[in-house]
């Protein structure tokens, strides 16, 4: 897990590239989904498009 410091470096970063927009699609690696959430796949994706 990523400390809080590395988190807010890369929020800070995304930011200007991301806010205001729409996730129109979410490409995601199966090897590495159990690393991130407990989410299936589809209920990750059904999260985050849209947003």
């Amino acid at each position: 897990m990523p400390e809080l410091p590395e988190v807010e470096t890369i929020r800070r970063d995304l930011e200007p590239l991301v806010v205001g927009r729409t996730v129109a699609a979410v490409e995601v690696d199966p090897g590495t989904i159990d690393l991130l959430t407990d989410l299936p796949i589809d209920g990750l994706r059904a999260g985050l498009v849209g947003r």
